[in-house]
């Protein structure tokens, strides 16, 4: 019998132990992301056939816009933003929108050109 309370008091004492390890770790570190500030961006949209959002892609200046890149998720804040959007019948029309915030999933650097694609509202 005075096994039983033995055998309790090391399993306890082997929980105890492992919450003090799992509560002490370290938390993982944060995915990266990139922050980017530009005065004006280019989109092109494809209607009704495509996502339905007029900012689906940007393309900007990288030197306008200071863009370094951190890594995933994008966020991009654009003082002037153009998107030509193309429909079914007629040329495309231009939509202006004034501190646009959009979140991208990836970016293609060519120069001075950011491509930023899988875009959609912040």
């Amino acid at each position: 019998m005075r096994r039983l309370p033995r055998r309790v008091a090391a399993a306890c004492a082997t929980a105890l132990a492992a919450a003090a390890v799992t509560v002490g770790a370290p938390a993982q570190a944060a995915q990266a992301s990139t922050t980017t500030h530009c005065p004006t961006s280019l989109s092109l949209a494809l209607l009704p056939s495509g996502s339905g959002y007029f900012f689906p892609n940007l393309f900007v200046s990288r030197s306008a816009c200071g863009f370094v890149d951190g890594g995933p998720l994008y966020y991009f804040t654009v003082d002037k933003a153009t998107s030509n959007v193309s429909v079914l019948s007629g040329p495309p029309r231009p939509y202006v929108v004034d501190n646009l915030s959009v979140v991208c999933s990836a970016v293609t650097v060519d120069g001075d050109s950011v491509r930023a694609s899988g875009c959609g509202p912040a």
